[in-house]
């Protein structure tokens, strides 16, 4: 099965299969799997250079003093001890020695020479004892056990550390994209906060008169107010209203007994909320008597239109 990208399993598994830790018959079956999968490929490339630079990652360890020195002391004292007890049988097994006068004085005993001649007499390069090619083998497996165990323990500690380097990162994007959020309802509130404080200061103000939207048949929902400054003719509109669908737009009006004017469109958020501040380009002189209407218009018909067209959004009398 070839993989679209690495996961956890394959990088474990590569990581095995690089250190020499899987069964024989788990890295066959990898094995062919390499050949077929390029992802895993991959992942096994980076792992083996790794696996291949994590000995020298680690500080060497100087074994204890004298411990050659000591392990060769027992083998050679093991050696010479079995030799010697050799030699005792061989000398009881031998036949009685013949008469005195013609025995000849034995030469002292001599530690064999560790040098082996050649066929024209002269010595080659020593020849270790038996003990002592045992001795080294046993020294070099310490080692070698000793080296694996660190190798494991480093692959370990470098897996763990990118673990926790991985979650560390998440922690700290999800806890800016919390920053952000928090930042963007604070400015949300600030801004929602100065349109209420200017409101209130509209309703207060005794030059402000207030018509209440009701939604009229075609829009029964929508509701609001249009606040009218009649001393420096700004007027604000807010509500909430039905979405706009695509392609139309509200629209307000002003009605008086002898005339209709237009105020200007009121755009609206994706929520239908309406907050806007228009201001007439025709001077009106009262205010009482005159009804604020909202329409639902086509853009394109916003040029050529110069009344309201039945039937209405909403609606409300100035008080």
């Amino acid at each position: 099965m070839k993989h679209e990208r690495a996961t956890e399993d394959t990088r474990q598994q590569s990581a095995l299969y690089s250190l020499g830790l899987l069964t024989q018959h788990e890295a066959h079956c990898f094995e062919l799997h390499l050949e077929e999968c390029i992802v895993c490929r991959a992942e096994f490339a980076k792992l083996l250079l790794a696996s291949a630079q994590i000995g020298l990652a680690v500080k060497e360890e100087d074994p204890p003093d004298g411990l050659r020195e000591r392990l060769a002391g027992r083998i050679d004292s093991s050696a010479q001890k079995k030799h010697l007890s050799n030699l005792l049988e061989k000398q009881d097994s031998a036949p009685a020695p013949p008469p005195a006068e013609s025995v000849k004085a034995p030469k002292p005993w001599k530690k064999p020479e560790l040098v082996k001649k050649n066929s024209y007499g002269r010595a080659d390069a020593p020849v270790p004892p038996r003990g002592r090619g045992k001795a080294a083998f046993v020294i070099n497996a310490i080692i070698y056990v000793f080296f694996a165990a660190l190798c494991a323990y480093a692959f370990y500690s470098w897996q763990k550390a990118e673990q926790e380097k991985f979650e560390l990162q998440s922690r700290i994007e999800t806890a800016e994209n919390n920053q952000t959020d928090l930042q963007r309802q604070l400015e949300s509130h600030r801004e929602n906060t100065e349109k209420l404080e200017r409101l209130q200061d509209m309703f207060n103000n005794p030059s402000v008169r207030v018509a209440r939207l009701k939604g009229q048949p075609l829009k029964p929902d929508n509701t609001g107010a249009v606040l009218w400054n009649s001393l420096t003719g700004g007027i604000t509109v807010i509500g909430t209203f039905d979405p706009a669908p695509a392609g139309m737009v509200y629209r307000l009006w002003l009605s008086a007994p002898t005339e209709r004017i237009t105020a200007g469109t009121l755009p609206s958020d994706r929520n239908g909320r309406i907050h806007t501040v228009v201001k007439l380009n025709q001077g009106v002189t009262a205010v009482s008597g005159i009804t604020a209407i909202v329409t639902l218009e086509s853009e394109n018909d916003l040029p050529k239109r110069t009344e309201p067209v039945a039937p209405w959004t909403a609606s409300g009398n100035f008080e």
